[in-house]
């Protein structure tokens, strides 16, 4: 049972004044977060119902209040300490913004602990349904704060292209935040009930895309794994890679990533062991400290990604992700580092435990700018700007993208490299055709790199379809472009956007000499045949003039965006 709390004067004389008009900029220093939000608040004397969240959990009602055109909800409504687990709750369109004092937890958490005591961990469908209308704005108040969708609940964030979802900082709504600004509050994260090789002791049969693991079950046939996600402890993971947990569909992220805990920095979108069940697309990342988008393990799939000065990496994944990616958009400035970094295991463990890592992406553009961190003028950025790097056993598949940079000359480091520093395994499995790369354009100053090859293995040669000697065996990659050096085109194969922020491909892809060295009519993937999810597509990159979805909904591709 919730206990109910009386309204301080301070918060009383909030709410006085804002029956008397304008808006209130509440904070954390002003506002009593455990103050009543059972009451009444329907505001019936001036004949106006209350259209701020609400729901009904052991007999009482919980209800945001009104402030101005807004809703706010104090800590005694939700917070990291106070998650919402009634069946379901509602965020609807409002002519102003939902603004939280705390953190937004949504269903209960089932740890290691409560687990091995006898406690269900909550299947899919069995927690909380959050529901999030077209065109809402939630601002977080206190940088530690941020959205948790536990294992079992459901998001279902249905924006649109003409009425976005937004998830953003106070000072974003202020109008103070900057570019310069990422980590003002921490994020989204959603853990699911899908396999993490975190889990696994490395016994388990099958590897790559759609592996299927040997994970014994508990006596509930719930799958007996627990592990604990970043931020405040939170437990993800389970043998359930097909589980939904939600749709979210046109949502920003915006100025995420602060270290909610001690050497814990979110990300944008974090999703701990989703399943493919759910539906993830066109989401951005706009201005985040840490990475972009996150995957840790699970199979859930994505499209129509954007991400626009991330901090860190902008897609980043590990613990045997699985799942499918097409038309991604990423857009480095002076403070990123790599468009994708894939590991396996990491942490030091062995690179073969399963199950392995391998996504599968199509239709990507990544546009980096050669910036180095240690230049003095990438501060914010956690290393260099770089294009893709498969590593500590990641096997991946690539096809129809773009990978070049917006610096003059295509000035860049490496765009495309493959590591083994931590094992042999990913190269291994470029040799033996597990990890595969057609239709892809590489065009930077510094287009290709191998790390600690212990052989004579040719990245270039195995892009090209192998066969230049016996560690680069003949293979069936086709269609791949290098473009390094005299070859360089002196103009981009970028346009659009303004300046350097350009994203769209150029519909003819030609070198130095203004040879044409692409032809998107016959030279593309049909990745349609790969798998179902995917579908044949038109154009390399992630956009083009042809299918520009990124414009009226994106931000951060007029440099710099001003609130």
């Amino acid at each position: 049972m919730k206990k109910l709390f009386a309204l301080t004067a301070m918060s009383s004389a909030l709410l006085l004044a804002a029956c008397g008009g304008g808006d209130i900029n509440l904070s954390p220093t002003t506002v009593d977060n455990s103050q009543d939000n059972s009451v009444d608040n329907s505001n019936s004397g001036g004949g106006v119902s209350n259209p701020c969240a609400s729901y009904v959990e052991n007999g009482s009602t919980f209800q945001g209040q009104v402030v101005g055109a807004d809703c706010f909800y104090a800590a005694s409504f939700v917070s990291s300490t106070n998650p919402i687990t009634a069946d379901e709750v509602t965020f609807a369109a409002i002519s102003g913004v939902h603004e939280f004092a705390d953190s937004l937890f949504i269903g209960e958490d089932v740890d290691a602990q409560d687990a091995l005591a006898g406690t269900r961990i909550p299947q899919e469908g069995e927690g909380t349904k959050m529901n999030i209308e077209a065109g809402v704005t939630m601002v977080f108040k206190r940088p530690d704060s941020y959205i948790r969708i536990a294992r079992g609940s459901q998001i279902f964030a249905n924006g649109t292209s003409g009425a976005p979802i937004i998830f953003t900082a106070d000072e974003d709504i202020d109008g103070t935040a900057t570019e310069d600004d990422r980590g003002l509050w921490g994020g989204f994260q959603m853990n699911g009930n899908g396999m993490s090789n975190k889990c696994h002791d490395g016994t388990a049969t099958g590897s790559g895309n759609g592996a299927v693991s040997d994970f014994d079950a508990t006596a509930n046939n719930v799958h007996n794994c627990n592990q604990v996600s970043e931020g405040q402890p939170g437990s993800y993971g389970g043998n359930n890679n097909a589980e939904s947990s939600g749709v979210m569909e046109y949502v920003v992220v915006k100025y995420a990533g602060f270290e909610v805990v001690d050497g814990s920095e979110l990300n944008g979108f974090t999703f701990n062991g989703v399943g493919s069940g759910t539906t993830l697309s066109y989401l951005q990342a706009y201005t985040t400290k840490d990475d972009g988008f996150e995957f840790f393990g699970g199979a859930v799939n994505a499209d129509h990604l954007v991400a626009v000065n991330v901090g860190d990496d902008s897609i980043d994944y590990s613990e045997g992700y699985n799942g499918m990616i097409q038309y991604a958009v990423v857009v480095h400035t002076s403070g990123s580092n790599r468009c994708i970094e894939a590991d396996n295991t990491g942490e030091g463990r062995g690179d073969g435990i399963t199950p392995t890592t391998n996504m599968i992406i199509s239709n990507m553009t990544c546009i980096t700018t050669g910036v180095d961190s240690n230049n003095g003028t990438n501060a914010t950025s956690k290393g260099d700007s770089e294009g893709v790097l498969f590593r500590e056993g990641a096997f991946f598949q690539m096809y129809n993208s773009v990978v070049t940079s917006n610096a003059v000359d295509m000035e860049s480091n490496e765009c495309f490299e493959l590591d083994n520093t931590e094992g042999p395994e990913t190269i291994e499995a470029a040799k033996t055709e597990v990890s595969k790369a057609s239709s892809n354009v590489i065009a930077c100053g510094e287009a290709l790199k191998t790390s600690n090859a212990t052989d004579s293995f040719d990245l270039e040669s195995w892009l090209s379809g192998g066969g230049e000697n016996a560690d680069t065996p003949v293979n069936g990659n086709e269609n791949n472009v290098v473009l390094t050096g005299a070859d360089v085109p002196s103009t981009s194969l970028i346009v659009g956007g303004v300046g350097t922020r350009g994203y769209l491909v150029e519909e003819s892809l030609t070198d130095a000499a203004g040879t044409v060295i692409f032809d998107q009519a016959t030279q593309l993937t049909d990745v349609s045949a790969i798998d179902a999810y995917f579908e044949n597509p038109t154009y390399i990159g992630g956009a083009n003039a042809g299918d520009d979805w990124l414009s009226g909904w994106t931000v951060g591709l007029s440099a710099p965006l001003v609130p």
